[in-house]
């Protein structure tokens, strides 16, 4: 599978919005996850490749539902990775509460430097 972008703008007040939808090996045969930007502002959607805050310290532990171990450790790391370089929201669907937030490295681990709030 090969990443897949789209572009469009929205009618109302004409910002572009972006969609990349990119694969995320590992947990199960053909997960992906969406990247979404727009006016500046960055999300990705990780779906599967996090479920448990845990994760977040330590991205080489897999959880007992990955059926490609390596493959899914190696892809949450890339995920995390760009996600902090990128500045990008982490929008899982597996963590208690709201489960969006923005995260930073440190050396080989990642931190919640903070929780987005609902508007």
């Amino acid at each position: 599978m090969r990443a897949r972008a789209w572009c469009r703008r929205r009618q109302s007040d004409q910002a572009r919005v972006c969609s990349r939808l990119e694969p995320a090996p590992g947990h199960t045969p053909g997960p992906s996850v969406l990247r979404l930007e727009s006016a500046g502002e960055r999300a990705v959607f990780v779906g599967d490749i996090l479920h448990s805050p845990v994760q977040m310290v330590e991205p080489d532990c897999n959880s007992c539902f990955c059926e490609d171990p390596c493959r899914g450790h190696n892809t949450r790391r890339r995920i995390l990775e760009q996600a902090a370089d990128r500045r990008e929201l982490v929008i899982t669907a597996h963590f208690g509460g709201h489960g969006v937030m923005e995260v930073n490295r440190q050396g080989s681990r990642f931190t919640v430097s903070g929780w987005a709030a609902f508007r």
